[in-house]
């Protein structure tokens, strides 16, 4: 099972754009009336009439809250690459500026800037008077989009120290992401037991099943089943955790308990033809054929059959005692199967249709690439059916390849004694 949980965590929480001014009476009567026109042209999306308002650029010279105000109207117009600079500028004129350290985070980030944007976020927490943890989150989740995984760990370690009711979820997550990729699964777990406990509904369902995954990857199986026979006593209508159950029982050779999972699944939802040909393949393992023949069955109701659905039919029918039945599911697959023939020339044989085995064997025989063992078995049919030359034939062919060169030697001499 695979790592693919990245979409559970959290994207990007845009703090909402600061538009509002420091306290008027610290600043020149005419910045301030120019900001307000301003800002009530924005409110009415008059973003071009806005910056008319603000008057000519006047770069160094202009108060920050005009350098302020110009990079929200780009932000809110959807120009962040023009927003940048006059963020820039604010912060630079007035360093403490929580609300434009914020603003030019998010402008950063809308234009991939990621590592400015991360390093904008932390000035906007540590300037701010309610510093919002949202901002170190998003300074995190910026390091992550670099791969700068110590420097988003730090960050988010230090969200999770707050009191356990003040951490959000998408924190840990966030975490987990990063444990895994600095390659420290352990500290991963120990975050997913919390997010598999703290979390609800599909979201919990989905941290579980990832929490399962890690500890098989820790080859730590034994947890893992305990946390699976956990999950389907807690959640047992759902059907996920009775799958990853028998999946993990059949890895570790319990082919009975998996068979037991596996049959739930098919209580609680309608079985996929690969689950319907497994518990087929399971019953047959474990000696139930008859059993195997109904799931098998199942299988040809809804599929053409193809070589292993027939293999497996002749071979439940065959620990039935039931010989002709197999022959007669081999006779309902592809003629041209080398596998299925062989098997039809085996069944032949077995039924004493001599002729007709030796006649299959000897088509076999002539389209392999090693067709000893097929000379070989026709030699034998032919044999039983008292066709000497043609069982003469097919030896002397038989005696060219080593591996049936002995036997097909002992086969033509009790020939020759036999015309003597």
């Amino acid at each position: 099972m695979g790592r693919c949980f990245t979409r559970m965590i959290g994207v990007l929480l845009l703090i909402g754009l600061t538009v509002a001014m420091a306290d008027a009476a610290t600043i020149p009567l005419a910045v301030h009336r120019q900001v307000v026109a301003a800002q009530q042209l924005m409110e009415k999306k008059l973003y071009d009439q806005a910056l008319d308002v603000l008057g000519a650029d006047q770069r160094d010279r202009d108060h920050y809250l005009i350098d302020f105000t110009r990079g929200n109207i780009y932000l809110l117009s959807e120009r962040p690459t023009e927003a940048v600079p006059w963020l820039q500028r604010a912060v630079k004129k007035q360093p403490d500026y929580s609300a434009a350290w914020s603003n030019l985070a998010q402008a950063c980030y809308r234009t991939d800037r990621f590592d400015e944007a991360a390093v904008a976020f932390e000035r906007a927490y540590v300037t701010m008077e309610q510093r919002q943890p949202e901002l170190l989150y998003n300074a995190a989740l910026c390091y992550l989009q670099l791969s700068r995984w110590p420097q988003a760990r730090d960050l988010l370690l230090q969200l999770i120290s707050r009191p356990e009711n003040e951490v959000a979820t998408r924190w840990r997550a966030a975490l987990v992401q990063v444990y895994l990729n600095l390659h420290q699964p352990r500290l991963a777990v120990e975050q997913l037991e919390v997010l598999a406990v703290e979390t609800t509904g599909d979201v919990q369902r989905r941290w579980r099943e990832v929490l399962v995954q890690e500890y098989l990857l820790l080859e730590e199986s034994a947890v893992a089943r305990q946390r699976l026979n956990r999950y389907c006593n807690d959640d047992g209508l759902y059907p996920r955790w009775w799958l990853l159950l028998a999946h993990l029982y059949l890895d570790q050779g319990k082919y009975a308990e998996g068979l037991v999972a596996l049959k739930v699944v098919g209580y609680l939802r309608p079985l996929t033809d690969e689950e319907t040909r497994l518990l087929g393949d399971l019953h047959l393992q474990l000696g139930v054929p008859q059993q195997a023949v109904d799931y098998y069955r199942q299988l040809l109701e809804q599929t053409p059959p193809d070589q292993h659905l027939v293999t497996r039919l002749a071979h439940a029918s065959l620990n039935l005692h039931q010989p002709e039945q197999a022959l007669s599911w081999v006779e309902q697959g592809a003629e041209d199967d080398p596998v299925l023939q062989k098997l039809r020339g085996q069944l032949l044989f077995t039924l004493g249709r001599y002729r007709q085995a030796a006649e299959v064997f000897g088509r076999l025989a002539a389209a392999e690439v090693d067709p000893g063992a097929m000379w070989l078995m026709q030699g034998y049919a032919a044999w039983n059916a008292e066709q000497w030359p043609l069982a003469r034939r097919a030896l002397r062919h038989a005696v060219s390849y080593p591996a049936q060169q002995r036997q097909a030697e002992i086969l033509l001499k009790q020939l020759d004694e036999r015309k003597k």
